[in-house]
């Protein structure tokens, strides 16, 4: 027989007890299943990204130049499905954050949010409109609308990645540190930091040192939804501090306090397992 007694979620970052599983994460059950998928999906696409990358290089024999077609259509398509499951992401977390950490994860959706909205009209353009139109239809289109630096949408597209991209990160993190996962916040930190110090590469005008920040949203975000998927795993039983909180007051209710009639179950103990 189990004994239920109150156990509170971790503390918020204010100190305050995060309401929460007993992993400090909050959200209904079918909030951490969304969150769950989605971790596991982004980190599917993120490998589908790296290894095309990869091989289009690979192919082209240099990295001097940016990826060709069919390559560079094929990752354009998969940051176009990305998208979308970013911002899912980002709600989920902001729904399952622990109490007092809600205006941060609110604030890193916020920027996930800028991130779906620039990388998605600059691809889009990119696969439907760029690809329609000669270079030699519009004077400087290489500075608009190549991959080549500078470029005007390649300019957009470093802002969503290194700069909205990171920040959403960043502001993530302290959500998991109340929580009580370490990994992810740390990987979080990691992936944000390298995505921000990419800018660089375009502050300087040395475009290679962007590939620190390529590094971090192609490569160390997605091995970060691996650890970030199963901080959304769903606990067989509900916190006892939910049960005890929502059952106190019912009929049928003993207390597991010895003092008091010793260690009945009743109706809590029943519906808790």
């Amino acid at each position: 027989m189990r004994i239920l007694e109150h156990s509170p979620g971790k503390p918020g970052l204010d100190g305050l007890p995060g309401e929460g599983t007993a992993a400090g994460l909050g959200g209904a059950k079918a909030d951490r299943w969304i969150g769950m998928w989605s971790a596991r999906v982004l980190c599917a696409i993120g490998v589908a990204y790296a290894v095309t990358m990869v091989a289009g290089f690979a192919a082209m024999g240099t990295l001097s130049k940016p990826l060709e077609d069919p390559y560079l259509a094929v990752m354009e398509v998969l940051i176009l499905v990305m998208a979308p499951i970013l911002v899912l992401l980002a709600v989920v977390i902001h729904a399952c954050a622990p109490e007092g950490t809600k205006t941060y994860s609110m604030t890193a959706l916020g920027w996930m949010l800028l991130v779906a909205g620039f990388t998605m009209t600059v691809h889009l353009v990119q696969l439907t409109v760029v690809r329609r139109i000669g270079p030699g239809a519009i004077h400087g289109f290489q500075y608009l609308f190549n991959w080549h630096w500078p470029s005007v949408l390649y300019g957009v597209d470093i802002v969503a990645w290194d700069i909205f991209f990171a920040l959403a990160l960043l502001f993530a993190a302290p959500v998991f540190h109340a929580a009580g996962h370490v990994a992810v916040r740390n990987g979080l930190l990691l992936a944000g930091v390298m995505c921000v110090v990419g800018i660089i590469g375009p502050a300087v005008n040395h475009i290679a040192l962007r590939q620190i920040g390529i590094i971090g949203y192609a490569i160390v975000w997605p091995i970060v939804c691996v650890p970030l998927s199963n901080a959304f795993r769903q606990e067989d039983c509900p916190p006892v501090r939910s049960c005890v909180t929502g059952l106190a007051g019912r009929e049928g209710w003993h207390s597991a306090d010895p003092a008091e009639g010793g260690h009945r179950r009743g109706r809590l103990g029943a519906e808790c397992g």
